[in-house]
């Protein structure tokens, strides 16, 4: 699947965002395999630069040819220095989009987070016309917990979702009034 069938650059008053590409594998193998990853999202199996590929063509390209979102790359302006990912992911059992991001862990409490997922839900708002947005994480990531709930996310307790044994914290995003499942 070619990297130029979807284009995004949004911009925020630090970061630039823009789709996943191919050559971002090196970044993606040193992000998903630092251990506040995997201890608060999971164990993505990616160790090559060949995982990194497989794991770039579905949570990005895949994603934008078939959903019009992904997970993004966030890079510091200016420099382009890769700091994480931002996006939109489709899950099966949800019928509107997962939120999700993470970052690297030096530059973890910097507001990077908060920033992305502010200019991320805007544009899911404004380009996508998205109503509701979930969003989950592990149940003692307070960080993540806090990036969320200052971005309008609103906590629905713990759940065990499909495929999991352990509780995950839930949160959800609305347009309209808060309503629960």
């Amino acid at each position: 699947m070619a990297s130029d069938s979807f284009s995004l650059t949004l911009h925020s008053e630090r970061l630039h965002i823009r789709e996943l590409r191919i050559t971002d594998s090196a970044f993606i193998v040193r992000l998903l395999r630092e251990a506040s990853f995997i201890q608060n999202i999971g164990d993505k199996g990616v160790r090559s630069l060949e995982d990194a590929t497989n794991y770039i063509n579905e949570a990005g390209l895949q994603n934008y040819a078939n959903y019009g979102f992904g997970m993004f790359l966030v890079e510091l302006t200016g420099v382009s220095t890769p700091i994480g990912i931002c996006g939109l992911l489709k899950r099966d059992f949800l019928p509107h989009p997962d939120f999700g991001f993470a970052f690297v862990e030096t530059e973890h409490g910097k507001g990077y987070g908060t920033e992305a997922a502010k200019t991320i839900v805007a544009w899911a708002q404004r380009r996508l016309s998205v109503k509701r947005l979930s969003a989950f994480t592990s149940t003692s990531n307070t960080a993540s917990i806090h990036v969320l709930t200052k971005n309008g996310f609103r906590s629905l307790g713990e759940k065990v979702l499909p495929g999991r044994t352990e509780p995950t914290h839930v949160l959800e995003w609305s347009t309209d009034a808060f309503v629960a499942d």
